[in-house]
């Protein structure tokens, strides 16, 4: 063996080997995956704990009107009285074109569905008062869900 095929070899000694040993390697691939299966299967369930998720949503589709409008005639009243609410964290609306969208956040204290019924309770007795806007001769029904 010329003494630059013997360099060639050391350059590449690892993967040279692997190469003549493919069997050996396949093995080992398969025992590192045997072991991550089992290590998962094996993992506590802890781990993956339940994600409680707070908020409730209102969705208020009032074609044929500016983000401004739906602001002044829907978002506004709503937030008014959602905020009124007990353990209510946060509320954030979005006023666009055509629509309009409330995410109330609620402390974690309390069940998502009472509050989702609370926030039902409002938005209702809001859709209720005489200037709540209508569209083509009924009032706009904003969609009160959670996820």
């Amino acid at each position: 063996m010329s003494k630059s095929n013997k360099n060639l070899n050391k350059e590449f000694g690892l993967a040279s080997w692997a190469i003549d040993h493919n069997t050996i390697i396949y093995v080992l691939i398969g025992v590192i995956l045997l072991l991550g299966g089992k290590a998962y299967y094996d993992m506590p369930r802890e781990t993956f704990p339940e994600i409680k998720e707070t908020k409730i949503y209102i969705s208020a589709p009032y074609p044929g009107n500016t983000a401004e409008d739906i602001e002044r005639l829907i978002i506004d009243p709503l937030e008014d009285r959602l905020k009124n609410l007990s353990s209510v964290v946060e509320i954030i609306a979005t006023a666009q074109e055509d629509y309009g969208i409330i995410t109330v956040e609620f402390d974690e204290s309390i069940a998502v569905e009472a509050a989702k019924q609370k926030v039902k309770d409002e938005v209702e007795s809001e859709k209720s008062s005489e200037d709540w806007p209508t569209f083509n001769g009924a009032k706009v029904e904003p969609n009160v869900f959670d996820l």
